[in-house]
């Protein structure tokens, strides 16, 4: 898109829950870009987290090795829904905004050998797995395939767009 930015983490600890709630995974990209909005005057801040969904049941990341097999394991051959919330808070003029993007993935279905491959590469993403790196074991996407990477840039662009970012720029 052209911009400029930095990564400043948040430090907000990301407890999805257990079942799926978009309201609450709305609040917590919110209170992400609120806390890094704190450290700054004059910026366009964003904050993200995504999280994987089946049947109501929430897979963030996985907290270790062990984590990560479990969850390859009940993903494994599955349909799921990867959810981003995205926040954008201008400090400047005071506003924000919050929206969603939902994609949905089929896994193919897992051998043991490669759960064990896999388990300990994506300690950092939701679902322990990372499409970016290796989509060999997905068998389809609908919907964003930067929302299963982990940030959905069609969203955010929109968003952008309402905060007149592009305004006089080419893109």
């Amino acid at each position: 898109m052209g911009l400029n930015f930095r990564i400043v983490p948040s430090r907000v600890k990301e407890e999805p829950g257990s079942r799926f709630s978009l309201t609450r995974l709305k609040a917590l990209a919110l209170e992400k870009a609120k806390k890094v909005a704190k450290r700054f005057r004059n910026s366009i801040v964003i904050g993200a987290d995504t999280v994987v969904v089946v049947r109501g049941k929430v897979y963030g990341k996985p907290k270790d090795v062990q984590d990560a097999k479990r969850i390859l394991e009940e993903l494994s051959g599955r349909t799921q829904y990867v959810w981003t919330a995205v926040a954008i808070v201008d400090i400047k003029n005071r506003k924000s905004i919050v929206r969603a993007a939902r994609s949905k993935v089929v896994m193919k279905r897992l051998s043991s050998e490669e759960i064990e491959m896999l388990a300990s590469k994506n300690l950092d993403k939701a679902g322990a797995y990372a499409v970016q790196e290796d989509d060999r074991f997905i068998e389809s996407i609908e919907g964003s395939f930067t929302n299963v990477v982990g940030f959905p840039v069609e969203v955010l662009k929109e968003m952008l767009d309402k905060f007149k970012i592009f305004e006089g720029a080419e893109r």
